[in-house]
């Protein structure tokens, strides 16, 4: 698989815990007793889920640190992390269209990559593994942890 695939499966799965999270945060759903149930649905329990929205945005974030990749930086906080829509991505972010969709392919790509390096990439396998094991369940326990990735940016 290539590694803008690995992104778009990791963003996916960030795109729906958050969407989750916000719509079961403090609000009670009405049941339809007349309408089938849609079926069983797994979801990850609460701290599991807002644990991976954190190590998608803190990784994503540290694996863009570089100051030549300040934009990108900007793309992937507004555009992926912000949810903005394309043209008005654009425009936030200040580039042409053409340089936009350059650093949408490259951050893709980037973080794609260090999704799987450090075990984000399958989610199945994240979801799966438990805290203490989570070296084993990857299946390489010398790949870091996510949380063992610096808060805040240190780029000099």
């Amino acid at each position: 698989m290539k590694a803008a695939e690995m992104f778009d499966v990791c963003h996916g799965r960030y795109r729906n815990l958050r969407e989750w999270l916000a719509e079961s945060s403090s609000s009670i759903r009405s049941v339809n007793l007349k309408t089938p149930s849609p079926g069983y649905q797994w979801r990850p329990d609460r701290a599991r889920a807002c644990e991976y929205i954190a190590n998608f945005e803190r990784i994503g974030r540290h694996a863009l640190r570089r100051p030549e990749w300040k934009g990108r930086l900007k793309l992937f906080e507004i555009y992926f992390l912000g949810s903005f829509e394309y043209k008005t991505a654009i425009r936030l972010v200040g580039v042409a269209e053409g340089t936009f969709d350059y650093w949408y392919r490259e951050v893709k790509r980037a973080l794609g990559a260090e999704f799987s390096r450090t075990g984000l990439f399958p989610p199945s396998v994240y979801f799966a593994a438990v805290r203490g094991e989570q070296g084993n369940a990857r299946g390489n326990g010398d790949v870091p942890h996510p949380m063992d990735y610096p808060v805040g940016n240190t780029a000099k």
